[in-house]
């Protein structure tokens, strides 16, 4: 996460600042133009501008807080709060950019409202890497939860788009990174049912099955989540045959019938233990019959021997 958080910041440096541009509020493009005055306020925006590309955001952060204090009814104030959102998303105080970034993506329209989507994105990729929001100027608390909740958002304004199926991915992928497989497998079956022909459906397809496999918690518990792992996977196996070969689908397969003959053969040694023959034969037998490949069968054979059971084939 890390990686990919630091990676999307260096990718989208040239394109924030955009330091020969400005934004025309007539047709909500970016366009060259030459610099304002600095006297002016479109001058002052245009040299806070430059101050980012510089990399200077503390004076940037301080000349735009004053900017938009005092032209909430320029032309260019959305722009204006943008901009101060990047001052303080440098700055790592990315509760602050967010907040700036909300209020442009509640007012704005095209391409600033797609811009201010990106960067919450951002802020969000940032908090679920393990990056801080700063409450009182001096607290620095864990925001993970504040990462999902503004990921949400960015999906309920713009469902069905790409940015929205991002959205979606990075959630299942926080989620499946930190091992809460139940939240994981929602989401992962969330943006297959939204994008099924959509970048990631093979993937969420696969983490779909995976979470659910992960959520089983061992054999003296309900094998649901088996069953509903082994769906999935023969899912994938049905729609993406190269893809399951490549991710060993058959062999994971293979694993959840060994534990699900497990999980009988276990039934029927408690009903052993607990001097329950028949229940027990019930058992030992459905494993033979379930699973007759499986390790499971090999000791379920042995068991009712010891039980004093012939089996019809060592009869015959």
């Amino acid at each position: 996460m890390l990686v990919a958080f630091a990676a999307g910041q260096a990718v989208g440096q040239e394109e924030r600042y955009r330091e020969r541009q400005v934004l025309d509020p007539q047709t909500g493009e970016w366009v060259d133009q030459a610099p304002e005055p600095e006297a002016t306020p479109a001058g002052e925006l245009d040299q806070a501008r430059s101050l980012l590309a510089q990399g200077k955001a503390r004076q940037a952060r301080r000349l735009l807080k004053a900017w938009v204090k005092h032209n909430p009814d320029h032309e260019r104030y959305l722009e204006g709060l943008l901009l101060l959102g990047e001052a303080y998303f440098e700055l790592k105080d990315y509760y602050a950019a967010y907040e700036r970034y909300e209020v442009v993506a509640a007012e704005a329209v095209r391409e600033l409202f797609y811009k201010s989507l990106r960067r919450e994105i951002d802020v969000a990729r940032a908090f679920l890497s393990g990056e801080k929001r700063i409450v009182w100027k001096i607290l620095r608390l864990p925001a993970h939860d504040d990462g999902v909740e503004i990921l949400d958002r960015v999906w309920e304004r713009v469902p069905g788009t790409r940015m929205g199926e991002e959205a979606l991915r990075l959630k299942a992928d926080h989620f499946f990174d930190r091992g809460e497989m139940d939240l994981a497998q929602d989401e992962y079956v969330n943006l297959a049912r939204e994008y099924p022909a959509g970048r990631f459906i093979r993937l969420a397809m696969l983490r779909s099955a995976e979470a659910a496999g992960a959520a089983f918690p061992g054999i003296r518990f309900d094998d649901r989540p088996l069953v509903e792992a082994e769906e999935r996977y023969r899912q994938v196996l049905a729609a993406f045959p190269v893809y399951a070969e490549r991710e060993s689908v058959e062999e994971r397969l293979e694993g959840i019938r060994q534990q699900r003959a497990e999980k009988d053969l276990d039934i029927a040694q408690w009903y052993e233990r607990t001097g329950q023959a028949g229940a027990a034969e019930f058992y030992y037998r459905l494993v033979l019959e379930d699973w007759p490949d499986s390790l499971a069968a090999n000791e379920a054979r042995n068991r009712l021997r010891g039980l004093g059971i012939e089996l019809e084939t060592e009869e015959s």
